[in-house]
């Protein structure tokens, strides 16, 4: 059976990818599990921070169309190992993720994490581009 694992950044916001994902989803039968990794230690446990707050919305929007909806946030030193370590336990068969308007100044900041999941792994993945909204 697919299952398809969503790496949510915290900058997703839900919008029209969601539904069609949700709905690709559905007709494949295949189950999502939506997941957010976190680098580091959670300096304020308390406080929800922008991805936890972004896994959340996200995870509403895809249960609109597909019920079969999973939510995961994951600690872990590295943010593209925690994803591909995740696709692996949860037996993912595809990886999708959204690709960000994010400049070049931000992503030699930051680094480029859709290059490193796109160059690193095992799995199919689904680049959704951040103003598409067609049909899967």
């Amino acid at each position: 059976m697919s299952k398809i694992l969503l790496a949510v950044s915290e900058q997703w916001t839900p919008d029209r990818r969601l539904d069609a994902l949700g709905q690709w989803a559905n007709r494949l039968d295949a189950p999502i599990i939506a997941v957010h990794v976190v680098v580091g230690l959670s300096e304020n446990a308390n406080e929800q921070s922008p991805g936890e707050r972004a896994l959340k919305d996200v995870v509403a929007q895809l249960k609109k169309t597909n019920p079969r909806v999973e939510s995961l946030l994951l600690f872990a030193n590295d943010l593209v190992d925690g994803l591909f370590q995740a696709a692996t336990e949860h037996e993912a068969t595809m990886i999708v993720l959204g690709l960000s308007r994010q400049g070049v100044l931000e992503r030699l900041i930051e680094g480029n994490i859709q290059r490193a999941i796109l160059n690193n792994s095992r799995l199919p993945i689904l680049a959704l581009p951040p103003d598409w909204n067609g049909i899967i």
